[in-house]
């Protein structure tokens, strides 16, 4: 494909050499006519290898892949994450149960918290029904910006309950639509270092009878799902 392109253009320098044409010649049109010609090719030519290599407008982003599930987020009417208990009181909640919840369990988590004030964080709270929900996640005492746990609080009697409480790899927590709960972690294959997981898992909780029950679960290593 670069061959006609070559020629012109070689043809174009040789009739713009001063030593073929000399100021006044009558050949100065034709070189003219021959570099507009060169010009339209070489354009026509990048056109083409535009086309056909990469879109680089496109990029995949493999540490923000979203999961399968496309949850829309939570309803931004939940208020403000440290309401209706402070972080403080979570904490003391969490510590009391030693880690233990409706649904689950993380005695590490427990004690992780009660040693590590920095570990304990709000998320983003969501609402089931008219019923409100805060969210805070356990970070990794070694690394603060990797999660290995959340859990979710309520209000029961005026005191906040441990609602649940889910552990993993680098764990992601998002309010799912319709009061769920979406837990995505990494998924780690034989070899694999701790900055570079082969895939991840996701688990959606639904709130059912008073308690969050597991529902869909969808995983992907290795380009699998």
């Amino acid at each position: 494909m670069p061959t006609p392109i070559r020629r012109p253009s070689d043809e174009v320098s040789r009739a713009l050499s001063s030593s073929q044409f000399l100021p006044g010649q009558k050949s100065r049109p034709r070189t003219a006519s021959r570099t507009a010609i060169a010009i339209v090719l070489a354009t026509i030519t990048l056109v083409g290898m535009t086309a056909c290599g990469p879109d680089r407008g496109l990029r995949v982003e493999p540490e923000r892949e979203t999961s399968p599930t496309q949850f829309k987020p939570a309803n931004s009417d939940s208020g403000p994450p440290d309401e209706p208990f402070s972080l403080k009181e979570i904490r003391k909640a969490i510590v009391d149960a030693s880690g233990i919840a409706v649904t689950g369990k993380a005695t590490e988590s427990a004690r992780v918290i009660a040693d590590c004030r920095e570990c304990l964080k709000f998320s983003t709270p969501f609402l089931s029904d008219d019923r409100k929900f805060q969210l805070v996640t356990v970070a990794n005492p070694q690394q603060k910006s990797e999660i290995v746990a959340g859990a979710v609080i309520s209000e029961k009697d005026g005191e906040p309950r441990l609602e649940l409480i889910a552990t993993g790899n680098q764990l992601k927590l998002s309010p799912g639509k319709n009061g769920t709960l979406v837990v995505q972690e990494a998924m780690y294959a034989d070899g694999d270092e701790a900055c570079c997981p082969s895939g991840w898992s996701v688990q959606v909780f639904r709130l059912h009878k008073g308690r969050f029950e597991p529902g869909q679960r969808f995983t992907r290593l290795n380009g699998e799902t």
